[in-house]
């Protein structure tokens, strides 16, 4: 009886897994996890590049792994790297006598510049990298489940090597701590096509799921709309005018506080599509300089999101400074900024433009 009990939950777990289809990947609660992407793995010259012996399935994985990244980037996931960072004596693995422990301190694998991370998956500023890792699994000994917690992080997206040593240990404990597991298999390496075929067809539907590159760049992306607007707001800050732009829609309808104004022209107006919001960007950066700008709150409903908040600036022709609160209500659609209408004390601003 228990046999039969086994062989039926095998199938039944085999068939789910098969069954999921990835539609939708909700960027504000998930994460790209990349497993080791340093020059030991991906230098020619370096010992575990020479090892790999299934070469195609390598440099594949490689190729769909940038993909991956840079789809990930694209779209505001957030990203965290999990390195193997060791003492040049390996004095973490203390007397290691059997697998890992032992192992990698007798090829000396790790050393020198093949600990740094390969030039093709550097981190960027905004990215995490996870640190105090001491196994095969990116949580042993590390900060990874804070990093993961502390940002609200419930699903993995993983890639990386080897798929059945590294990237499994680490699918299989974070199942275990209570997250969603998902490896793109095709952005993962095993030495042989025989062990990562085993890693897929056996170990996944137990601890996860798999999806490929392709699946994973084109599944539905849901943002959440308050982290949408920050972000466009964050980059207007910043100056950052193509990247404010990437948050809208190729047809905005823009309201800047009035549709037309003979005094304000560069200020007010409304705008119908990128190339007018870009003419319109680079006006005010001509004629302001922003001082002061606050979000003192921030709601949301199922299709639109109300800003309140504070906004000071400096009118660079008379150097007359301009305060005000101001409201916005935009409408998000796609994961893009649809509809933008912002409102402000206008007949203030109007004066102190016309003061000598």
């Amino acid at each position: 009886m228990t046999k039969i009990f086994l062989i039926t939950l095998f199938l039944v777990l085999n068939l789910y897994s098969k069954d999921i289809k990835m539609e939708e990947i909700d960027i504000s609660d998930s994460a790209l996890v990349l497993i080791e992407y340093q020059n030991e793995w991906l230098d020619e010259n370096s010992k575990l590049y020479k090892l790999m012996k299934d070469k195609k399935q390598f440099e594949d994985s490689i190729k769909n792994s940038k993909i991956v990244l840079e789809f990930a980037r694209k779209i505001g996931m957030k990203v965290v790297h999990i390195p193997l960072i060791l003492s040049d004596d390996y004095k973490e693995f203390g007397n290691g006598q059997y697998g890992l422990r032992a192992v990698i301190p007798q090829v000396k694998t790790w050393q020198g510049k093949n600990k740094d991370f390969h030039k093709d998956f550097a981190p960027k500023e905004n990215e995490f990298v996870v640190s105090g890792r001491l196994g095969a699994s990116g949580f042993a000994g590390s900060n990874l489940d804070s990093i993961l917690r502390n940002n609200g992080i419930k699903t993995l997206y993983m890639t990386g090597f080897a798929t059945n040593v590294c990237v499994e240990s680490t699918f299989r404990e974070a199942h275990d701590k209570g997250y969603n597991s998902i490896v793109i298999d095709d952005a993962t390496s095993s030495f042989t096509k025989e062990e990562k075929e085993f890693f897929i067809k056996n170990i996944v539907h137990h601890f996860g799921t798999n999806i490929s590159t392709k699946n994973f760049i084109n599944s539905k992306i849901s943002k959440d709309k308050k982290e949408l607007v920050s972000g466009f707001y964050k980059a207007l800050g910043k100056k950052d005018i193509n990247q404010a732009l990437s948050l809208v829609d190729e047809n905005i309808q823009y309201l800047a506080v009035k549709e037309t104004s003979p005094t304000l022209p560069e200020l007010y107006g409304k705008y119908s599509n990128k190339k007018e919001l870009l003419e319109f960007f680079t006006h005010l950066n001509e004629y302001y300089k922003t001082l002061d700008f606050k979000i003192q709150s921030i709601g949301e409903n199922k299709n639109s999101v109300f800003v309140k908040g504070y906004l000071k600036y400096e009118i660079l022709k008379n150097k007359e400074i301009y305060e005000t609160d101001f409201m916005a209500l935009i409408d998000i659609e796609d994961n893009l900024i649809k509809k933008y209408q912002f409102f402000k004390d206008t007949a203030l601003l109007e004066y102190l433009y016309e003061k000598e």
